[in-house]
């Protein structure tokens, strides 16, 4: 499994976007919302998501604070 440590400033949003692997992302810091459809799941210090191959998603920073998150994409070495 490779992980990738993530920062990201107050307002960031990025757009709709999919991956061909799965993905966890679990935050460290800070607060989260990710969006598939019409469903989105807001994650704060301590929480973990786990995303389906090929679903599209979208990830908004919430509140003033920067938040920190890793992102583990499994059956990667």
């Amino acid at each position: 499994m490779v992980t990738a440590w993530w920062s990201d400033l107050p307002g960031v949003r990025m757009a709709e976007h999919a991956h061909a692997f799965p993905e966890t992302r679990w935050v460290v810091e800070g607060f989260l919302r990710i969006t598939a459809g019409a469903e989105a799941v807001d994650l704060g210090p301590g929480d973990r998501l786990d995303l389906p191959p090929n679903l599209p998603h979208t990830i908004e920073v919430l509140g003033l604070a920067q938040v920190i998150y890793v992102s583990g994409m499994p059956g990667r070495v």
